[in-house]
């Protein structure tokens, strides 16, 4: 059983249906640590998440009465994905339905009256119904209300100023200390509308308005939240990472000059991905200062040195135990076999056949980043839960003693 008294942060970054390997890695961590129907403490206190993290922080935060958080029911929920429902194309939301774009006055009103804002591949619509539905909301705020969980917060992009909001729901008496970077902080009881915000990305789901201002995928600026969890008292950290493989330092050439297709995934994998392991480098970096000072220094010069570290910035320097996953498995082949394997055959209207072969086909051997964002299928979620199950299964050692 995990030591009660610290405080442990769950950090989720974006990458659409990449969050199933999300799933996946905390069933692997109930597995391993043996929670599966216990009662007891939750295993995590702090919750951050941006895009489809945010989905998944909301659904594990309203189940925190659960020492295992109903990690079972959220793999349920993502096995029973349907592309019917998640790839939902309309056509008039590519003229910024469901509010018609008149000139002048008119299309001010409509915009301030409209749940979305802006045009759009996707129709949202189902996606925020099966969100409503399968997140006990009340049973967050209660949680949160009770100190339970100490805060849930989601990072999203507000498109009028450019600047990340943080939207946040506290335990009483307790503070999101400030920030110098330049993001805004609104506490507010977090809903399917800030996670719905948080996770539309420009172009494939519209913009979500919330108050008169307008929000985007919090991952354009902000994907890895893990400064607010920090901010909000967390101790320690366990963070999922969706960026699937390390750098190659030998790329392989390509013959011809990447498509269209080829570079609309890459440039998502960059917003949503990349800026990941710069957030998780920094942090590991901080922590590995910390070793070295305690490996050189003698007691007294080592208590100065933190002393003075402690007193710098909104947020002291200070040691933070992580706990770090990341995919085994290149996700951009596994999403390929999934297309080749259980596609095929599926009986799927034309539209959505030709759409997904669209996104999918690739003149680069098999690499389909935009296919494994935006796939959000049942039969390729249980691929990638299996996948995080296993990853967190090899790293037992390591879970066995973060939690310790």
């Amino acid at each position: 059983m995990p030591k009660q008294g610290k405080q442990t942060a769950l950090v989720l970054t974006a990458g659409g249906v990449r969050g199933a390997y999300q799933v996946g890695v905390l069933a692997g961590i109930v597995d391993v640590l043996g929670l599966r129907g216990k009662a007891g403490p939750p295993l995590f206190d702090v919750f951050a998440g941006t895009s489809v993290g945010a989905l998944n922080a909301a659904f594990l935060a309203a189940n925190a009465d659960r020492a295992d958080h109903a990690i079972d029911r959220l793999a349920e929920v993502w096995s029973d994905m349907r592309l019917r429902e998640t790839l939902h194309v309309w056509p008039l939301s590519l003229w910024g339905w469901p509010h018609l774009r008149l000139p002048g006055r008119h299309e001010r009103l409509a915009a301030r009256r409209s749940r979305y804002v802006g045009r759009a591949l996707f129709d949202c619509s189902r996606v925020e119904a099966l969100i409503e539905r399968v997140v006990a909301w009340d049973r967050l705020h209660q949680h949160i209300d009770a100190s339970l969980v100490r805060a849930v917060v989601i990072a999203a992009l507000d498109v009028c100023d450019g600047r990340t909001t943080l939207f946040a729901e506290l335990a009483p008496g307790v503070e999101l200390r400030p920030c110098h970077a330049k993001r805004r902080t609104l506490l507010t009881p977090i809903s399917a509308a800030q996670v719905m915000a948080s996770a539309a990305l420009p172009f494939v789901y519209p913009a979500r308005n919330i108050d008169g201002r307008y929000y985007m995928d919090g991952a354009l600026r902000f994907g890895t939240p893990i400064g607010p969890a920090l901010r909000a008292g967390a101790d320690r950290v366990v963070a999922i990472t969706l960026l699937d493989r390390p750098d190659n330092p030998h790329p392989a050439s390509a013959p011809d000059y990447p498509n269209f297709r080829y570079l609309l995934g890459k440039v998502l994998a960059a917003l949503l991905l990349d800026p990941v392991s710069h957030d998780l480098d920094n942090l590991q970096r901080i922590n590995r200062m910390f070793e070295v000072i305690e490996e050189t220094l003698g007691d007294a010069d080592e208590k100065q040195v933190k002393a003075a570290l402690e007193a710098e910035g909104e947020l002291p320097y200070r040691d933070v135990p992580t706990l770090v996953f990341r995919p085994s498995e290149d996700l951009g082949v596994l999403t390929a076999a999934f297309i080749r394997e259980d596609l095929v055959g599926a009986p799927i209207d034309p539209l959505r056949r030709a759409l997904i072969r669209w996104i999918s086909r690739s003149s680069i051997g098999r690499q389909t980043e935009l296919a494994s964002i935006l796939l959000l299928d049942g039969s390729l979620a249980r691929r990638l839960i299996d996948l995080g199950r296993a990853d967190a299964h090899a790293a037992s050692d390591r879970i066995e003693a973060f939690f310790a």
